[in-house]
């Protein structure tokens, strides 16, 4: 059904993963594109561009034509499901304890460790690379993914929530507040952090 563009916002990150790419961590970099409807995320694009990349092979400058290519891109939205390699169809969480989740490697925030300490948080990932947190959560080597700083962005979440939601789970702040997606140039950072 056709949808007036006034009502469409698409969020993109061109390099999520910026300071992990620079520091060698080529697994955790991704590129995120999210479409919102009225606010709701309605389509979510993830490719990992460097999916498969063996950085010790690499650096010793082996190369073998018969790996598998690099890259992957995992696609969907409510409706429509999950599609792309690695990933599950819908989410499943086993009985935690323990809970395995994505935390950020920049903390800026003291909660972190309490918070994580008092749920019997297992780590799964420690990477500043938001959309290699909603892989992992997708392929289900994670639970969740924990933000609990300050100013996440939603041209990091937008396509994040769209595939979670089509999995099965979800995304709030960290007080339990759905993100609004509507084109508002001073409300694009959440102050309250990201729980998906």
């Amino acid at each position: 059904e056709p949808v007036d563009a006034s009502r469409v916002v698409v969020y993109a990150d061109p390099l999520d993963g910026t300071n992990e790419y620079a520091g060698g961590e080529r697994e955790a970099v991704t590129v995120l594109m999210g479409v919102a409807v009225d606010g709701r995320p309605v389509a979510g694009v993830i490719h990992q561009p460097f999916h498969g990349y063996d950085a010790r092979a690499a650096a010793d400058g082996q190369t073998d034509e018969r790996l598998a290519p690099l890259g992957r891109t995992v696609w969907g939205g409510p409706g429509v499901g999950v599609r792309g390699g690695g990933v599950r169809m819908e989410a499943r969480v086993s009985a935690p304890p323990p809970l395995r989740a994505c935390l950020q490697r920049n903390l800026r925030d003291a909660r972190q460790e309490p918070c994580c300490e008092a749920l019997q948080v297992e780590e799964a990932c420690r990477i500043s690379a938001t959309g290699y947190h909603w892989l992992r959560v997708l392929e289900g080597s994670a639970h969740c993914n924990l933000m609990l700083r300050k100013a996440s962005k939603k041209w990091d979440s937008c396509a994040g929530e769209a595939l979670l939601v089509a999995a099965g789970g979800g995304v709030t702040d960290t007080v339990g507040r759905l993100y609004d997606y509507t084109h508002n140039p001073d409300a694009v950072q959440n102050l309250c952090g990201l729980v998906g």
